[in-house]
């Protein structure tokens, strides 16, 4: 059974509202290197005239560009107002030398201004060559010297690019990793990047949810806000009922408060999902596969983590490479089973040569994990998978032998409940779960689960026991949607600045204990 529950959280500024801009900073470090030589270096120069051209007016910003030494448009941040001038020496570069990552990245973690908000868009397309070339010591440094108020984004350019420290550098300093692949636009992917993040409206953002205990949250830690964007928060929580939510963020500095009054957890399970609520479970496993894959890429792999993939892949029908079995093995896939094909793959994977940090399999396999972490859908089923899988009403089944099975009925823990096709009981189960009336569209033949109760649909007019279950009164059987979209309200009316007074939250929640 599913004790818990998951929700989509939606937070975005108002378009109608007027923003107060941030103050911020943005420090572009440019590889120059001799492999940057050609079409590509011009592209990056190109994107950096960009960013250059949108700067606010109240931002600062410098340039270093680094190959075998690191050189900088100026020793310090400058002014909006010199964008000119900084592109004028921007013409003066060219590409020739080693590449000396360490240096580039100490050298500007050194300007970053605690006081602001700082944006570090790292573009390189090769490995260390010169100075320190370790990974593992570069990442150490970059810890103990990057100000909490740095964000790092890097662009890895090409296939001989280090994955394992461009990945960890993003998230280890609230950024993402981007990866520009041969024949892909370089300067429109960073304009298209910068974009994005040209305008903050609130940053570091902490959500407290009051009386709902919440966990398994992605992306976490929180990105700042930004405007024309959006923050997706998946997650899951325990229990259920109304609670307020508090966004807590800072604005040029100073901290401001935000309640979202009356936002409802479903704790009944007895309304039948929405589309957009069907797919929250999913979306969220995605998410979490993702994470957990790159956590593996990064830092190899355990039994508790390779555990986890696989029996969010069973339970949410995603293909991964360690569940090829989704396509090869027959359902119910028992929890013993789930444990024998977790010990299959860790020793697999123990066995199989290390992992490479570059190359075109190493940058598309970070590529594919960074877009699951990061999804706005839950992934589509494989072509393969389309006619043995279905997903119906946020839930998983699997097709073996002709009988459509829920991938969380587990038959080491349940016994199943027979119910004849079309029977009287058939009929109160569906008025008494609304869920199972979406399962029970799939034929004539499922296993589903209610209540942490597995019932089987059986041939029509077969003889079986009947049940023993109540029917919900006229109350219980129309409750009111868990789906709200409150107005902020400050919690002081004095804190509230006009950049967020038309700020949105949605909270989107699937309680699925009562259903499963």
């Amino acid at each position: 059974s599913e004790p818990d529950g998951t929700f989509l959280l939606l937070l975005a500024p108002s378009p109608k509202t007027p923003s107060e801009r941030i103050a911020k900073d943005v420090l572009l470090v440019l590889d120059r290197s001799g492999s940057m030589d050609g079409e590509k270096f011009q592209q990056a120069l190109q994107a950096l005239e960009y960013i250059l051209d949108h700067l606010q007016e109240q931002d600062r910003f410098n340039i270093l560009a680094f190959g075998s030494d690191v050189v900088q448009y100026q020793s310090n941040l400058r002014p909006a107002a010199e964008a000119s001038a900084a592109k004028q020496w921007l013409k003066n570069l060219t590409a020739e030398g080693s590449t000396d990552i360490y240096n580039a990245l100490l050298s500007s973690i050194q300007m970053v201004d605690p006081a602001k908000p700082t944006y570090l868009i790292f573009l390189t397309d090769g490995l260390p060559t010169v100075g320190i070339q370790d990974s593992g010591i570069i990442l150490d440094q970059v810890r103990q010297n990057a100000p909490p108020n740095v964000r790092i984004f890097p662009f890895g350019v090409g296939f001989d690019v280090d994955t394992f420290l461009l990945d960890t550098l993003a998230q280890e300093n609230h950024g993402y990793s981007t990866y520009i692949q041969p024949g892909e636009n370089l300067d429109r992917e960073i304009a298209a990047f910068y974009e994005r993040i040209n305008t903050p409206v609130l940053t570091n953002l902490v959500l407290d949810f009051g009386a709902i205990q919440v966990y398994d949250l992605y992306p976490s830690p929180l990105p700042d806000l930004f405007a024309g964007s959006q923050i997706l928060l998946a997650g899951r929580y325990k229990g259920g009922g109304s609670t307020t939510i508090r966004l807590t963020g800072e604005i040029n500095g100073e901290k401001q408060t935000f309640l979202f009054p009356a936002q409802v957890f479903d704790q009944q399970g007895t309304v039948l999902p929405t589309p957009a609520q069907a797919a929250i479970p999913r979306l969220w496993a995605t998410r979490k596969i993702g994470h957990l894959l790159t956590q593996i890429r990064l830092k190899g792999p355990d039994p508790e983590t390779i555990e986890q993939i696989v029996r969010l892949s069973i339970r949410y029908g995603i293909v991964t490479p360690y569940t090829s079995y989704l396509v090869t093995e027959e359902a119910p896939l028992s929890s013993t089973e789930q444990q024998r094909i977790s010990g299959e793959q860790l020793q697999e994977y123990l066995t199989a040569p290390a992992l490479e940090a570059s190359g075109m399999g190493a940058v598309q396999k970070a590529a594919e994990q960074g877009a699951m972490s990061s999804a706005a859908a839950p992934l589509s089923l494989e072509t393969e998978l389309q006619k043995r899988i279905k997903v119906i009403a946020g839930r998983t089944f699997v097709n073996s032998n002709g009988v459509w099975i829920d991938t969380a009925f587990d038959p080491d823990k349940m016994k199943t409940h027979p119910i004849a096709f079309l029977s009287e009981d058939y009929f109160r189960l569906m008025q008494r779960y609304p869920s199972l009336a979406a399962a029970f569209s799939l034929g004539e033949r499922v296993i589903a689960l209610a209540d942490g109760k597995a019932y089987e649909v059986v041939a029509a007019g077969r003889d079986v026991p009947p049940l023993e279950f109540e029917l919900p009164d006229q109350a219980e059987s129309q409750p009111t949607a868990s789906t709200t979209s409150p107005q902020s309200t400050p919690e002081h009316q004095e804190s509230l600045l006009p950049c967020l007074s038309g700020l949105l939250l949605l909270a989107m929640v699937l309680l699925l204990k009562h259903w499963w």
